[in-house]
């Protein structure tokens, strides 16, 4: 159970960044160019380290966990039984119609405030990743370039 609670919440944080990443996007109206990778990394940056941006990220993933671990699992479990989901050959187990995963993991009462809690430090870790991204970029490319220079033709 443990590792459903943590896969839910995993998937969670992965995908809440981009509705947020993307609203910035559309608010300035100019897409992030992929020829122009200093921009990107820049532009992430900043948001990510934008102490403003990390208490709205925290807050929303947190509530999004809130929502998570109140979510009845029996249509889930049902809707994987449908489609033929099995782990290791066997149909998924019968849940209680009203089992959230709360109920069944109450130690994930802590996840929400956990996320909280700590995203913004990961939020700002991920800046300064970008930040480095940024100024290897230019040392990345000259890279390539050699490999392509040295590298085996195909003619």
């Amino acid at each position: 159970m443990r590792k459903l609670v943590l896969s839910a919440l995993a998937a969670s944080v992965v995908a809440a960044p981009a509705p947020l990443l993307a609203q910035d996007e559309a608010q300035d109206e100019a897409p992030l160019a992929l020829e122009e990778p200093g921009d990107d990394f820049s532009g992430m940056a900043e948001r990510f380290k934008d102490p403003e941006q990390q208490r709205q990220m925290a807050l929303m993933l947190r509530t999004m966990s809130e929502v998570l671990l109140d979510m009845p699992l029996a249509p889930l479990m049902e809707a994987l039984n449908d489609v033929g989901g099995s782990v290791a050959g066997e149909d998924a187990p019968e849940v209680d119609p009203d089992a959230t995963l709360r109920s069944m993991a109450p130690e994930a009462d802590r996840v929400p405030e956990e996320i909280e809690k700590n995203l913004p430090r990961a939020l700002d870790a991920m800046g300064s990743m970008a930040e480095a991204m940024e100024k290897m970029m230019p040392a990345l490319k000259d890279m390539a370039e050699r490999m392509k220079e040295v590298g085996p033709t195909n003619e």
